[in-house]
């Protein structure tokens, strides 16, 4: 067997400077161990309870376990640390609380790599709180600016809306919607949007949906409080994305409430135009409702702002009438 002879003052030495002079772990490092340490516990307590309910017939209370949601309650408050987590952190020679924030950095910074700074931040001074803090006015600053403006006042006449549909998360299937560059809404959110406030008793409303939405803009059109009249629709000159069949085509209802003057000359149920950027209409479509559409007129969910249009979104600029 080979033997490697050392000089013990040499060991002594080396013990000394690794208990005296040792670099303490940073926080992410601390998380990086606590969270094998948290599985492993875990898992012990899972295989206890088996035992357990195999001995005495499952009588026993369910071990508790640790969730990533339990990080936070949305308001910027802790909950109390379960009992597992308790004894990681004591493990780690930190208290349950700063573990928690500490794990919430450096999990909000891997689900979003613009906030990598912060758990360098963390490390390099081995404060947890004040980092934390800073998530927290980050996040809540980042919710704020994805809230669209307040809705215009009214009436209007003419009201173009193009809803930010939301489409299912499917990561795993490759015919799946690509990520959309704005914050969506739910029917529901759509539907309680106050539009019936905006549009005049005698008005008209066009309403953008998608063919994966069509039986959604229904609901929101009966939310609203208009009546479908009929539907046009964009033809474009190439493939989109799309489930099942890759879409060419986009559909806008026409939909009214009262009796608003519409000057139809035949105008066709298509639009042939191309393709644009990200959800942008064609020009062609705002050409036709200004020449059928006489009066006041309002784009929610708007790109861009229109000369006489009041255009209201997020990623349009403040809301006002464009001259």
């Amino acid at each position: 067997m080979p033997v490697r002879v050392v000089d013990i003052g040499s060991v002594i030495c080396g013990e000394f400077a690794e208990n005296a002079c040792r670099k303490d772990f940073t926080p992410s490092e601390l998380v990086a161990i606590g969270e094998a340490v948290e599985f492993i516990e875990r898992r012990a307590a899972q295989l206890r309870q088996e035992r357990t309910q195999f001995g005495s017939g499952g009588s026993e209370e369910p071990a508790q376990t640790c969730d990533v949601s339990e990080l936070d309650d949305g308001g910027g408050k802790l909950p109390p640390p379960c009992k597992s987590r308790d004894v990681v952190a004591n493990q780690l020679g930190i208290s349950g609380k700063t573990y928690e924030k500490a794990r919430a950095v450096v999990a909000a910074a891997e689900e979003d790599p613009s906030l990598a700074p912060l758990v360098i931040e963390m490390d390099r001074t081995g404060k947890v709180n004040g980092v934390y803090k800073k998530l927290r006015t980050t996040q809540a600053a980042t919710a704020i600016r994805s809230e669209p403006p307040p809705l215009p006042d009214g009436p209007f006449r003419v009201i173009v809306a193009d809803p930010p549909w939301q489409y299912e998360n499917r990561p795993d299937d490759p015919s799946h919607r690509s990520a959309l560059p704005y914050p969506t809404m739910t029917e529901v959110e759509l539907c309680e949007l106050p539009v019936a406030g905006l549009a005049a008793d005698d008005s008209i409303l066009w309403l953008w949906t998608t063919n994966a939405h069509m039986r959604e803009a229904y609901a929101v059109l009966d939310a609203w409080g208009f009546n479908a009249k009929t539907i046009l629709t964009w033809v474009k000159d190439r493939f989109g994305t799309g489930d099942w069949l890759r879409g060419q085509t986009e559909h806008c209802l026409m939909a009214v409430r009262g009796k608003p003057l519409v000057t139809l000359r035949g105008q066709s149920t298509v639009l042939h135009a191309p393709l644009r950027a990200h959800s942008q209409k064609p020009d062609g479509f705002y050409d036709l409702v200004e020449s059928l559409c006489p009066g006041s007129k309002c784009e929610l969910f708007a790109r861009q702002k229109r000369p006489g249009w009041i255009s209201w979104g997020n990623e349009c600029e403040p809301v006002g009438a464009c001259s």
